[in-house]
């Protein structure tokens, strides 16, 4: 898994190369050449790689380093620092060098990883990777992750393919008749001309002569993970206890890339360790709830779904809950993405304080700041207990239906009472007008809306147009 976020370059090193390595066919041993296509940004870099790994003027100190440390691979970095020309000097003529005329690869098996994550086109790579196989007849192995290369496939360039595809639709004169909807018209034209996804399925079915799914066991895996928090027995038996929470989230999550769920335990047990420091009380279910969402959070930043802005704005937990609820209230789909992030991960999960600022700053930008945190966990102290919270909050960050049939009335009746009295921010007002507004047309209360707004804004009458246009 060291550099696979599968664990398919793990099992790569660990198993298939060394099985390739000790066996022998029809009297020859074979050796392996392992090669990255991460980053790759065009053919040539390929061939030059693949050089460096197989040519026999390799750099005498090189080896000898290689040899000491037990290396088969050069690394990474002292590919960059390799002097091409100091390997046969100048070409006479000062034309460039063509590496693929110095390839030794008889006895080699080729292994290609990260198809997905090169900055070439797959289709490109595929093709030069079929003059190995097809002229050569050189045994090559590739290993990617199908699915986010059939998302990269059909993602790539999208403004364009927009353009010209509503261009083709106005041209062939779809654009103005209402059989489906435009953003399925358009949707339905992209694939049509630019079906890349197929191209990769054609030359695949050309190309490739087995293919195996690597799958593995998540519970397995995830235990070999939390192995290296072994020397913190608390952090340990927190995680180990909660595995089925890590694993459910990671599912949800919708991606296997275990790689972002490493980087995500790993800023989790920095927090569980500042929280257990500063707020040794914290209830069991606080810190669960913490541990989903860096998870959940890690996954919607770094897996690319989401742009980092959509959790910016939101200052607290407070506001997190406010949002879900007018999304529900005043069916608000600006907020349509929070609302699915919080039936998704929290599904099933009751927990009041579910939207941590700390960790979504910690996570987005790298940096764990104190007063965030001190902020957090202080509200998280005076708010957990539902009870305490004047009865104006319970509205904007409680679901009103969850409010019992007892102490709706109550509840309703404090909120008259401040906001009569001037306790309410104009913010809050605006809001507040809106449920009470809703809940008398639904017959919830027994306010007609003239009152209501006589009691709400009695006090400032500047925001008679905001009534208007409410």
């Amino acid at each position: 898994m060291e550099n696979g976020g599968h664990g398919k370059t793990h099992f790569w090193n660990h198993k298939i190369r060394k099985k390739i390595e000790s066996m022998q066919l029809n009297g020859k041993r074979y050796t392996t050449i392992y090669m990255s296509l991460y980053g790759i940004s065009n053919l040539e870099e390929i061939s030059k790689k693949i050089f460096i790994e197989t040519t026999q003027l390799m750099d005498k100190n090189l080896r000898k380093f290689m040899n000491a440390n037990g290396q088969t691979t050069i690394p990474e970095y002292a590919k960059t620092g390799i002097d091409m020309a100091n390997f046969f000097g100048v070409t006479q003529n000062g034309d460039k060098v063509d590496y693929a005329e110095f390839f030794s690869t008889d006895d080699k098996v080729l292994c290609f990883d990260d198809l997905e994550r090169a900055n070439v086109d797959v289709i490109d790579i595929l093709g030069y990777i079929n003059n190995f196989v097809e002229h050569d007849h050189i045994k090559t192995i590739i290993i990617c992750n199908e699915k986010e290369l059939s998302t990269k496939l059909k993602s790539s360039n999208l403004e364009m393919k927009t353009f010209i595809a509503t261009y083709l639709l106005d041209k062939q004169d779809e654009l103005n008749k209402s059989d489906k909807p435009m953003v399925e018209k358009i949707q339905d034209k992209i694939e049509h001309v630019f079906d890349k996804a197929n191209d990769y399925e054609r030359i695949k079915e050309k190309l490739i002569g087995e293919t195996f799914e690597y799958a593995p066991k998540f519970d397995y895996i995830i235990n070999g993970i939390l192995m290296r928090y072994e020397n913190n027995p608390d952090l340990i038996r927190f995680l180990r206890e909660n595995t089925g929470l890590i694993i459910s989230t990671f599912h949800k999550s919708g991606t296997r890339n275990l790689r972002i769920l490493k980087h995500a335990l790993n800023d989790f047990k920095k927090i569980y360790e500042m929280v257990n420091k500063s707020y040794p009380n914290t209830s069991n279910r606080i810190i669960q709830t913490m541990l989903i969402f860096t998870i959940a959070v890690s996954f919607e930043i770094k897996a690319g779904k989401i742009t980092k802005d959509k959790f910016i704005n939101i200052q607290d937990n407070e506001e997190y809950k406010s949002i879900l609820v007018s999304s529900r209230i005043l069916m608000d789909n600006r907020q349509f993405y929070i609302k699915e992030f919080d039936n998704n991960y929290y599904y099933n999960f009751k927990s009041e304080y579910r939207f941590f600022k700390f960790i979504e700053y910690y996570v987005r930008t790298r940096i764990f700041d104190m007063k965030l945190f001190k902020d957090n966990m202080e509200t998280i102290r005076n708010t957990v207990d539902i009870e305490n919270l004047p009865a104006y909050k319970r509205l904007l960050t409680e679901e009103y239906w969850k409010i019992s049939d007892d102490q709706f009335e109550g509840v309703i009746s404090e909120i008259i009472e401040d906001v009569k009295e001037g306790k309410i921010r104009l913010i809050d007002i605006v809001k507040l007008f809106a449920y009470f507004s809703y809940f008398s047309r639904k017959n919830l209360i027994n306010y007609d809306l003239k009152t209501l707004k006589s009691i709400f804004f009695q006090r400032y009458e500047y925001c008679i147009f905001v009534i208007t246009i409410l």
